[in-house]
């Protein structure tokens, strides 16, 4: 599935964050509380993404206005960040809920996970 209206590192973003909720509620958690991915830094943290912080930010914005996050600001960062239903139905249409394919495809182009 194309989603033009989000860059590759966005989606690849997207991707890594859909892969930690399906994990969060793998792990018993309520579909509502793996929905609440936390602060910036906390993503940043948690996934070990590569960018700078400022980069990721960006890509926070992105999803944040094609409607895949929903994001409180606070201080010109995001301060809280949940999914959005957008990001999930992406994350299940294009890996049908295998997660080793998710990560797999994370991967393959251009990393954003640190080695």
């Amino acid at each position: 599935m194309d989603t033009p209206e989000i860059t590759q590192d966005a989606q690849r973003l997207a991707v890594l964050i859909y892969k930690q909720y399906k994990k969060d509620i793998k792990d018993g958690q309520s579909k509502l509380k793996a929905k609440n991915i936390g602060s910036l830094t906390t993503v940043h943290k948690t996934l070990s993404i590569k960018y700078s912080l400022d980069d990721t930010l960006d890509l926070v914005r992105e999803l944040s206005k094609a409607n895949y996050l929903k994001v409180m600001w606070g201080d010109n960062t995001a301060v809280l960040i949940n999914i959005q239903p957008k990001l999930i139905i992406f994350g299940e249409n294009k890996f049908a809920n295998d997660i080793d394919g998710v990560l797999n495809w994370a991967n393959k182009i251009v990393s954003i996970i640190k080695p």
